[in-house]
Protein backbone atom coordinates (compact mmCIF):
# COMPACT_ATOMS: atom_id res chain seq x y z
CA UNK A 1 0.00 0.00 0.00
CA UNK A 2 2.91 2.07 0.80
CA UNK A 3 4.73 1.58 -2.65
CA UNK A 4 1.49 2.47 -4.35
CA UNK A 5 1.01 5.79 -2.61
CA UNK A 6 4.45 6.44 -3.05
CA UNK A 7 4.32 5.71 -6.33
CA UNK A 8 0.70 7.73 -7.06
CA UNK A 9 2.58 10.79 -5.42
CA UNK A 10 5.30 10.17 -7.92
CA UNK A 11 3.52 10.10 -10.43
CA UNK A 12 1.49 13.46 -9.16
CA UNK A 13 4.24 15.44 -9.24
CA UNK A 14 6.18 14.31 -12.22
CA UNK A 15 2.74 15.42 -14.00
CA UNK A 16 2.45 18.58 -12.51
CA UNK A 17 6.26 19.15 -13.53
CA UNK A 18 5.73 18.20 -17.14
CA UNK A 19 2.69 20.99 -16.94
CA UNK A 20 5.13 23.55 -15.65
CA UNK A 21 7.91 22.54 -18.30
CA UNK A 22 4.96 22.94 -21.39
CA UNK A 23 3.73 26.56 -19.69
CA UNK A 24 7.56 27.72 -19.24
CA UNK A 25 8.12 26.94 -22.73
CA UNK A 26 5.33 29.06 -24.00
CA UNK A 27 5.06 31.79 -21.31
CA UNK A 28 7.97 33.84 -20.40
CA UNK A 29 6.29 36.51 -17.96
CA UNK A 30 5.69 33.24 -15.58
CA UNK A 31 8.97 31.85 -15.72
CA UNK A 32 10.24 35.99 -14.45
CA UNK A 33 7.59 35.35 -11.72
CA UNK A 34 9.30 32.37 -10.40
CA UNK A 35 13.04 33.81 -10.65
CA UNK A 36 12.33 37.09 -9.03
CA UNK A 37 9.97 35.40 -6.41
CA UNK A 38 12.76 32.82 -5.78
CA UNK A 39 15.28 35.87 -5.18
CA UNK A 40 12.72 37.00 -1.74
CA UNK A 41 12.56 33.69 -0.72
CA UNK A 42 16.52 33.38 -0.34
CA UNK A 43 16.52 36.87 0.94
CA UNK A 44 13.94 36.08 3.48
CA UNK A 45 15.40 32.42 4.53
CA UNK A 46 19.20 32.97 3.67
CA UNK A 47 20.57 29.44 4.18
CA UNK A 48 17.48 27.79 5.30
CA UNK A 49 15.25 27.71 1.94
CA UNK A 50 12.75 25.04 2.03
CA UNK A 51 14.93 21.67 0.13
CA UNK A 52 14.47 18.02 -0.42
CA UNK A 53 17.52 15.59 0.80
CA UNK A 54 17.91 13.71 -2.07
CA UNK A 55 20.34 10.01 -1.42
CA UNK A 56 23.82 11.03 -1.34
CA UNK A 57 22.93 14.16 0.88
CA UNK A 58 22.57 16.36 -1.78
CA UNK A 59 19.71 18.91 -1.09
CA UNK A 60 17.68 20.14 -3.62
CA UNK A 61 15.90 23.93 -2.98
CA UNK A 62 13.03 25.34 -4.39
CA UNK A 63 15.42 27.71 -6.12
CA UNK A 64 17.39 24.67 -7.61
CA UNK A 65 14.03 23.53 -8.93
CA UNK A 66 13.03 27.12 -10.28
CA UNK A 67 16.71 27.07 -12.13
CA UNK A 68 16.45 23.45 -13.74
CA UNK A 69 12.45 23.99 -14.91
CA UNK A 70 14.33 27.01 -16.72
CA UNK A 71 17.45 25.63 -17.88
CA UNK A 72 15.30 22.06 -19.51
CA UNK A 73 12.50 24.79 -20.93
CA UNK A 74 15.60 26.43 -22.52
CA UNK A 75 16.99 23.57 -24.13
CA UNK A 76 13.95 22.44 -25.52
CA UNK A 77 13.58 26.36 -26.98
CA UNK A 78 17.10 25.97 -28.38
CA UNK A 79 16.40 23.21 -30.28
CA UNK A 80 13.58 24.57 -32.12
CA UNK A 81 16.25 27.60 -33.38
CA UNK A 82 17.56 27.76 -36.79
CA UNK A 83 20.49 29.22 -35.49
CA UNK A 84 22.13 30.77 -32.95
CA UNK A 85 22.95 34.43 -32.25
CA UNK A 86 27.17 34.69 -31.31
CA UNK A 87 26.07 36.17 -28.20
CA UNK A 88 24.12 32.72 -27.73
CA UNK A 89 26.72 30.87 -28.63
CA UNK A 90 29.67 32.17 -26.33
CA UNK A 91 27.10 32.27 -24.00
CA UNK A 92 26.63 28.29 -24.47
CA UNK A 93 30.59 27.86 -24.64
CA UNK A 94 30.56 28.72 -21.28
CA UNK A 95 27.93 26.61 -20.20
CA UNK A 96 30.12 23.61 -21.58
CA UNK A 97 33.45 24.61 -19.82
CA UNK A 98 31.39 24.96 -16.88
CA UNK A 99 29.40 21.48 -17.12
CA UNK A 100 33.08 20.23 -17.85
CA UNK A 101 34.31 21.37 -14.45
CA UNK A 102 31.36 20.43 -12.34
CA UNK A 103 32.21 16.59 -13.94
CA UNK A 104 35.67 16.63 -13.08
CA UNK A 105 34.65 18.13 -9.60
CA UNK A 106 32.04 15.36 -8.98
CA UNK A 107 34.89 12.61 -9.88
CA UNK A 108 37.27 14.72 -7.00
CA UNK A 109 35.04 15.76 -4.58
CA UNK A 110 32.25 14.22 -4.94
CA UNK A 111 28.36 14.87 -5.56
CA UNK A 112 27.61 17.09 -2.98
CA UNK A 113 30.10 19.36 -2.87
CA UNK A 114 30.42 20.40 -6.33
CA UNK A 115 26.45 20.15 -6.73
CA UNK A 116 26.36 23.05 -4.26
CA UNK A 117 29.49 24.91 -5.75
CA UNK A 118 28.04 24.70 -8.75
CA UNK A 119 24.39 26.08 -8.08
CA UNK A 120 25.50 30.18 -8.78
CA UNK A 121 26.45 28.75 -12.03
CA UNK A 122 23.00 27.17 -12.98
CA UNK A 123 21.24 30.17 -11.67
CA UNK A 124 22.39 32.78 -14.36
CA UNK A 125 23.10 30.64 -17.39
CA UNK A 126 20.20 28.38 -17.06
CA UNK A 127 18.24 31.98 -17.00
CA UNK A 128 20.14 33.60 -19.51
CA UNK A 129 19.83 31.24 -21.97
CA UNK A 130 16.00 30.45 -21.51
CA UNK A 131 15.23 34.25 -21.54
CA UNK A 132 17.37 34.48 -25.16
CA UNK A 133 15.66 32.24 -26.43
CA UNK A 134 12.83 34.30 -26.47
CA UNK A 135 12.12 36.98 -29.15
CA UNK A 136 12.10 40.58 -28.86
CA UNK A 137 8.87 41.83 -27.46
CA UNK A 138 8.11 45.41 -25.64
CA UNK A 139 4.68 43.69 -23.85
CA UNK A 140 6.25 40.90 -22.71
CA UNK A 141 9.78 43.26 -21.44
CA UNK A 142 6.86 45.54 -19.69
CA UNK A 143 5.20 42.65 -18.00
CA UNK A 144 8.15 41.45 -16.61
CA UNK A 145 9.31 44.80 -15.21
CA UNK A 146 6.42 45.26 -13.91
CA UNK A 147 6.61 42.18 -11.67
CA UNK A 148 9.82 42.92 -11.00
CA UNK A 149 8.80 46.26 -9.23
CA UNK A 150 5.94 43.97 -7.54
CA UNK A 151 8.73 41.44 -5.81
CA UNK A 152 10.79 45.01 -4.66
CA UNK A 153 7.84 45.30 -2.51
CA UNK A 154 8.18 41.83 -0.14
CA UNK A 155 11.97 42.60 -0.14
CA UNK A 156 11.54 46.19 0.77
CA UNK A 157 9.09 44.85 3.74
CA UNK A 158 11.26 42.71 4.82
CA UNK A 159 13.86 45.08 5.20
CA UNK A 160 11.86 47.04 7.05
CA UNK A 161 10.77 44.02 9.79
CA UNK A 162 15.01 43.42 10.17
CA UNK A 163 14.99 47.36 10.90
CA UNK A 164 12.22 47.02 13.33
CA UNK A 165 14.29 44.16 15.26
CA UNK A 166 17.47 45.52 14.91
CA UNK A 167 16.55 49.41 15.72
CA UNK A 168 13.67 48.67 17.75
CA UNK A 169 13.77 45.62 19.38
CA UNK A 170 10.44 44.12 17.75
CA UNK A 171 10.62 40.41 16.44
CA UNK A 172 8.04 39.46 14.37
CA UNK A 173 9.42 35.75 13.75
CA UNK A 174 11.80 37.28 10.45
CA UNK A 175 14.94 35.35 10.29
CA UNK A 176 17.52 37.60 11.38
CA UNK A 177 20.02 38.62 8.72
CA UNK A 178 23.23 36.78 8.33
CA UNK A 179 25.67 37.22 5.38
CA UNK A 180 27.23 40.39 4.87
CA UNK A 181 25.97 42.09 8.20
CA UNK A 182 28.98 44.40 9.08
CA UNK A 183 26.72 46.99 9.93
CA UNK A 184 23.70 47.28 11.64
CA UNK A 185 21.59 48.80 8.73
CA UNK A 186 22.53 46.18 6.32
CA UNK A 187 19.91 43.74 7.10
CA UNK A 188 20.08 42.10 3.53
CA UNK A 189 23.08 40.73 1.48
CA UNK A 190 24.90 42.81 -1.08
CA UNK A 191 23.22 40.82 -3.93
CA UNK A 192 19.60 41.82 -3.04
CA UNK A 193 20.46 45.58 -2.56
CA UNK A 194 21.39 44.95 -6.08
CA UNK A 195 18.26 43.41 -6.93
CA UNK A 196 16.52 46.51 -5.42
CA UNK A 197 19.21 48.79 -7.41
CA UNK A 198 18.31 47.06 -10.77
CA UNK A 199 14.78 47.66 -10.50
CA UNK A 200 15.29 51.43 -9.58
CA UNK A 201 17.39 52.09 -12.94
CA UNK A 202 14.47 50.02 -14.81
CA UNK A 203 12.00 52.76 -13.76
CA UNK A 204 14.19 55.97 -15.05
CA UNK A 205 12.74 55.82 -18.16
CA UNK A 206 8.93 55.42 -17.27
CA UNK A 207 9.18 59.17 -16.00
CA UNK A 208 8.64 60.08 -19.44
CA UNK A 209 6.08 58.40 -20.08
CA UNK A 210 3.98 57.77 -17.03
CA UNK A 211 0.47 59.44 -17.35
CA UNK A 212 -2.17 57.22 -16.76
CA UNK A 213 -3.48 56.88 -13.33
CA UNK A 214 -2.58 53.11 -12.61
CA UNK A 215 0.57 54.16 -13.31
CA UNK A 216 1.36 56.30 -10.48
CA UNK A 217 2.43 53.36 -8.44
CA UNK A 218 5.56 53.16 -10.37
CA UNK A 219 7.14 56.62 -9.68
CA UNK A 220 5.96 56.07 -5.47
CA UNK A 221 8.31 52.76 -5.86
CA UNK A 222 10.97 54.08 -7.86
CA UNK A 223 11.48 56.87 -5.44
CA UNK A 224 11.49 54.18 -2.44
CA UNK A 225 13.77 52.01 -3.95
CA UNK A 226 16.27 54.35 -4.23
CA UNK A 227 16.06 55.37 -0.51
CA UNK A 228 16.38 51.84 -0.01
CA UNK A 229 19.74 51.50 -2.03
CA UNK A 230 20.95 54.34 -0.64
CA UNK A 231 19.99 53.88 3.58
CA UNK A 232 21.34 49.92 3.03
CA UNK A 233 25.03 50.75 2.25
CA UNK A 234 25.81 49.30 -0.22
CA UNK A 235 29.24 51.25 -2.04
CA UNK A 236 29.25 48.71 -4.86
CA UNK A 237 25.59 49.35 -5.35
CA UNK A 238 25.81 52.96 -5.41
CA UNK A 239 28.81 52.86 -7.65
CA UNK A 240 26.57 50.64 -9.95
CA UNK A 241 23.28 53.05 -9.93
CA UNK A 242 25.89 55.66 -10.77
CA UNK A 243 27.03 53.84 -13.87
CA UNK A 244 23.92 53.18 -14.76
CA UNK A 245 22.17 56.73 -14.46
CA UNK A 246 25.45 57.83 -16.86
CA UNK A 247 24.84 55.55 -19.42
CA UNK A 248 21.20 56.66 -19.57
CA UNK A 249 22.68 60.45 -19.21
CA UNK A 250 25.13 59.50 -22.42
CA UNK A 251 21.81 58.02 -24.42
CA UNK A 252 19.55 60.21 -23.52
CA UNK A 253 20.33 63.31 -21.91
CA UNK A 254 16.69 64.04 -20.63
CA UNK A 255 16.54 61.03 -19.01
CA UNK A 256 19.93 60.83 -17.70
CA UNK A 257 19.13 64.64 -16.10
CA UNK A 258 16.07 62.86 -14.24
CA UNK A 259 18.08 60.27 -13.24
CA UNK A 260 20.88 62.57 -11.56
CA UNK A 261 18.12 64.57 -9.67
CA UNK A 262 16.54 61.41 -8.48
CA UNK A 263 20.18 59.92 -7.47
CA UNK A 264 21.40 63.63 -5.68
CA UNK A 265 17.95 63.80 -3.72
CA UNK A 266 18.06 60.60 -2.26
CA UNK A 267 21.73 61.06 -1.51
CA UNK A 268 21.36 64.25 0.64
CA UNK A 269 18.41 62.32 2.29
CA UNK A 270 20.64 59.31 2.54
CA UNK A 271 23.07 61.67 4.06
CA UNK A 272 20.81 62.90 6.92
CA UNK A 273 19.40 59.97 8.38
CA UNK A 274 23.27 58.56 8.73
CA UNK A 275 23.95 61.33 10.41
CA UNK A 276 20.35 61.12 12.37
CA UNK A 277 21.64 57.70 13.22
CA UNK A 278 24.81 57.84 14.34
CA UNK A 279 27.10 56.85 11.05
CA UNK A 280 30.06 58.98 11.71
CA UNK A 281 30.50 57.46 15.12
CA UNK A 282 33.03 55.14 16.42
CA UNK A 283 31.55 52.04 17.50
CA UNK A 284 32.03 47.88 18.37
CA UNK A 285 29.04 47.61 15.83
CA UNK A 286 28.41 50.59 13.71
CA UNK A 287 24.89 51.57 12.45
CA UNK A 288 26.93 52.42 8.97
CA UNK A 289 30.49 50.92 8.34
CA UNK A 290 32.71 53.16 5.93
CA UNK A 291 35.99 51.75 6.04
CA UNK A 292 38.25 50.49 3.01
CA UNK A 293 38.83 46.93 4.95
CA UNK A 294 36.55 45.09 2.89
CA UNK A 295 38.66 45.82 -0.42
CA UNK A 296 41.81 45.74 1.39
CA UNK A 297 41.05 42.01 2.07
CA UNK A 298 39.53 41.89 -0.89
CA UNK A 299 42.14 42.78 -2.91
CA UNK A 300 44.60 40.35 -1.24
CA UNK A 301 42.57 36.95 -1.27
CA UNK A 302 42.59 37.94 -5.29
CA UNK A 303 46.29 38.37 -5.36
CA UNK A 304 46.43 34.78 -3.70
CA UNK A 305 43.85 33.15 -5.60
CA UNK A 306 45.51 34.24 -8.86
CA UNK A 307 48.96 33.33 -7.77
CA UNK A 308 47.96 30.02 -6.73
CA UNK A 309 45.96 29.50 -10.17
CA UNK A 310 48.78 30.46 -12.67
CA UNK A 311 50.97 27.60 -11.63
CA UNK A 312 49.25 25.31 -13.76
CA UNK A 313 48.72 25.10 -17.81
CA UNK A 314 45.74 23.12 -17.29
CA UNK A 315 44.08 25.74 -15.14
CA UNK A 316 45.02 27.81 -17.84
CA UNK A 317 43.11 25.90 -19.98
CA UNK A 318 40.22 24.52 -18.50
CA UNK A 319 40.46 25.65 -14.91
CA UNK A 320 39.96 24.22 -11.42
CA UNK A 321 37.21 21.82 -10.49
CA UNK A 322 34.27 22.84 -9.22
CA UNK A 323 33.82 21.72 -5.98
CA UNK A 324 37.36 22.64 -4.73
CA UNK A 325 36.59 25.62 -2.65
CA UNK A 326 38.56 29.61 -2.84
CA UNK A 327 41.31 29.23 -0.34
CA UNK A 328 43.23 31.76 0.63
CA UNK A 329 45.31 33.25 3.63
CA UNK A 330 42.73 36.09 4.67
CA UNK A 331 39.78 33.97 4.77
CA UNK A 332 38.34 31.00 2.54
CA UNK A 333 34.47 31.91 1.39
CA UNK A 334 32.53 30.21 -0.89
CA UNK A 335 33.27 32.47 -3.62
CA UNK A 336 36.18 35.28 -4.12
CA UNK A 337 33.90 38.22 -4.60
CA UNK A 338 34.75 38.88 -8.15
CA UNK A 339 33.12 37.11 -10.66
CA UNK A 340 35.52 37.68 -13.58
CA UNK A 341 38.31 35.92 -11.37
CA UNK A 342 35.93 33.38 -10.29
CA UNK A 343 35.03 32.48 -13.80
CA UNK A 344 38.21 32.56 -14.69
CA UNK A 345 39.22 30.08 -12.12
CA UNK A 346 36.92 27.61 -12.69
CA UNK A 347 36.67 27.72 -17.05
CA UNK A 348 40.56 29.00 -17.76
CA UNK A 349 41.01 31.72 -19.62
CA UNK A 350 38.37 31.06 -22.66
CA UNK A 351 35.45 31.05 -20.06
CA UNK A 352 36.66 34.72 -19.17
CA UNK A 353 36.78 35.92 -22.78
CA UNK A 354 33.44 34.36 -23.03
CA UNK A 355 32.02 36.65 -19.53
CA UNK A 356 33.97 39.28 -21.22
CA UNK A 357 31.77 39.06 -24.00
CA UNK A 358 28.52 38.49 -22.65
CA UNK A 359 28.99 41.69 -20.43
CA UNK A 360 31.27 44.35 -22.48
CA UNK A 361 30.41 43.11 -25.65
CA UNK A 362 27.03 43.36 -24.89
CA UNK A 363 26.96 46.43 -23.79
CA UNK A 364 28.62 47.54 -27.33
CA UNK A 365 25.99 45.80 -29.31
CA UNK A 366 23.79 47.07 -27.62
CA UNK A 367 25.07 50.87 -26.98
CA UNK A 368 22.83 51.96 -30.80
CA UNK A 369 19.43 50.44 -29.77
CA UNK A 370 16.72 53.48 -29.13
CA UNK A 371 17.31 55.03 -26.20
CA UNK A 372 13.76 55.17 -25.01
CA UNK A 373 10.91 52.59 -24.46
CA UNK A 374 7.13 52.63 -24.49
CA UNK A 375 7.01 50.07 -21.59
CA UNK A 376 9.40 49.01 -18.51
CA UNK A 377 12.30 47.29 -19.21
CA UNK A 378 12.33 47.80 -22.79
CA UNK A 379 15.42 47.89 -24.88
CA UNK A 380 16.32 51.53 -24.19
CA UNK A 381 17.35 50.44 -20.45
CA UNK A 382 18.83 47.52 -20.89
CA UNK A 383 22.45 49.18 -21.54
CA UNK A 384 22.12 50.81 -18.44
CA UNK A 385 21.86 47.25 -16.70
CA UNK A 386 24.44 45.51 -18.15
CA UNK A 387 26.86 48.16 -17.59
CA UNK A 388 25.76 47.68 -13.76
CA UNK A 389 26.17 44.16 -14.35
CA UNK A 390 29.80 44.94 -15.24
CA UNK A 391 30.50 47.13 -11.90
CA UNK A 392 28.73 44.45 -9.68
CA UNK A 393 31.13 41.45 -11.36
CA UNK A 394 33.99 42.93 -9.76
CA UNK A 395 33.34 42.47 -6.25
CA UNK A 396 30.20 40.44 -5.68
CA UNK A 397 29.05 37.24 -8.01
CA UNK A 398 26.35 36.91 -10.35
CA UNK A 399 22.89 36.25 -9.32
CA UNK A 400 19.63 34.94 -10.91
CA UNK A 401 18.43 37.78 -12.15
CA UNK A 402 21.71 38.84 -13.31
CA UNK A 403 20.50 35.98 -16.05
CA UNK A 404 17.47 37.17 -16.69
CA UNK A 405 19.10 40.78 -18.03
CA UNK A 406 21.58 39.15 -19.44
CA UNK A 407 18.83 36.74 -21.45
CA UNK A 408 16.76 39.58 -22.66
CA UNK A 409 20.23 41.64 -23.69
CA UNK A 410 21.27 38.90 -25.78
CA UNK A 411 17.83 38.86 -27.60
CA UNK A 412 17.77 42.63 -28.04
CA UNK A 413 21.37 42.74 -29.39
CA UNK A 414 20.28 39.43 -31.94
CA UNK A 415 17.33 41.40 -33.27
CA UNK A 416 19.31 44.69 -33.80
CA UNK A 417 21.76 42.91 -35.64
CA UNK A 418 19.06 41.26 -37.75
CA UNK A 419 17.25 44.94 -38.10
CA UNK A 420 20.81 45.94 -39.35
CA UNK A 421 20.83 43.23 -41.76
CA UNK A 422 17.80 44.00 -43.94
CA UNK A 423 18.10 47.73 -43.63
CA UNK A 424 19.06 47.80 -47.52
CA UNK A 425 16.30 45.27 -48.00
CA UNK A 426 12.08 46.38 -48.56
CA UNK A 427 10.30 45.56 -45.51
CA UNK A 428 6.41 45.08 -45.96
CA UNK A 429 4.92 47.93 -44.38
CA UNK A 430 2.96 45.28 -42.26
CA UNK A 431 6.24 44.29 -41.23
CA UNK A 432 7.66 43.86 -37.24
CA UNK A 433 10.10 46.26 -36.72
CA UNK A 434 13.11 44.32 -34.79
CA UNK A 435 13.44 46.69 -31.58
CA UNK A 436 9.03 47.86 -31.32
CA UNK A 437 7.51 43.95 -31.54
CA UNK A 438 4.23 43.96 -29.05
CA UNK A 439 3.86 40.33 -29.18
CA UNK A 440 2.86 38.41 -26.13
CA UNK A 441 5.93 36.98 -25.19
CA UNK A 442 4.36 33.38 -26.16
CA UNK A 443 6.10 32.20 -29.04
Amino acid sequence: MTTLLLGLALLVVGGLGVALLELLIRRADVAAALVLGSVVVQAYFIDQVPALVLPGGVQVYVTDMVSGLLLGAAVLRLLRLPRFDRFQRWLLVLGVLLLVSLVRGVAAFGMQASVADFREYLFFGGVALYFASFPVSIRLYDRIGRIWLAMTIPMMVLVCLRWLAVFAGVNLGVPASKYGADAAIRVIDGPFTFFLAHAFVLTIPAWTWMRRERDRWIRWVSVLLLLFCLVLNRRTVWLAIVVGVAVLMLRDRQLGRRGLLLVALGAVMTAVAFVWLGGLTEGSEPVVKSSSGNLDWRVQGWSDLLTAWSHSPTEWAIGQPIGSGFARQIVTYTHPHNFYIEIMIRTGVVGLVALIVLTAGLLRALWHTPARDAGLLGPGVLPALVAMQIVWYLTWVTGTEQGLVTGLAIAVAAAEVSRRRLVARPVPATADRALAQTGNGRR
